[in-house]
């Protein structure tokens, strides 16, 4: 059952409907961050938090076949970049793996679970960064919307869009490092983490 099925078909982006988008993403120098191409549209379902803020909120009462330039600010994004979240820890605490600068692995902080980067290995010493690769920085996104349709009852219960007879459709857009682990997912406190898409353990049937 789809909820919302007597909608017309100029649908509106608004919360509980299943967005598809092509995206460029560019920082202030107009530099290529990352670009949907080949990988084709991204779904997420407006209103779950699927996306950084500001680019939902960018989307929103757009219709398929818009073009828009969204211009996010960090606060919107992944925050302002904190020196609060530069620490360093002892190379043994790392015991039998062996550590290697840009490596990144999610761990548990005082606030809360974040990726950490190692940014630098001296002697004993590691310096891990807590900072979003892109806190700090105001997001250009050049967006085309392809297609909106309302969510089925599934969806709005798992807080994600649903792949054709399987689960998490969508997933993040961005760095291309991992699921969930773009600009358009949320990592970061200005985002959140978010749905489960992307997670490999979304209890989707």
């Amino acid at each position: 059952m789809t909820v919302g099925s007597t909608f017309p078909s100029t649908m509106r982006v608004a919360k509980e409907t299943v967005v598809a988008i092509e995206y460029t993403l560019k920082d202030d120098q107009g530099n290529i961050i990352d670009a949907s191409g080949e990988r084709g549209p991204m779904e997420y379902l407006h209103g779950a938090r699927n996306i950084i803020p500001g680019l939902e909120q960018g989307i929103e009462g757009l219709v398929a076949g818009d073009t828009k330039n969204v211009l996010v600010a960090p606060r919107l994004g992944y925050g302002e970049y904190s020196e609060k979240l530069i620490q360093q820890v002892p190379l043994s605490a790392f015991g039998a793996n062996t550590p290697q600068v840009g490596m990144r692995f999610p761990a548990e902080t005082n606030l809360g679970m974040r990726f950490l980067t190692i940014k630098k290995i001296e002697g004993e010493e590691v310096t891990l960064d807590g900072n979003h690769e892109l806190a700090g920085k105001t997001l250009h996104f050049d967006i085309k919307v392809v297609s909106v349709r309302a969510a089925e009852l599934p969806e709005l219960s798992h807080g994600h869009p649903h792949q054709a007879g399987g689960c998490c459709g969508g997933g993040g857009c961005g760095s291309g490092e991992g699921s969930g682990d773009g600009c358009c997912s949320a990592e970061e406190p200005a985002a959140q983490k978010q749905g489960g898409c992307g997670s490999g353990d979304c209890g989707c049937s």
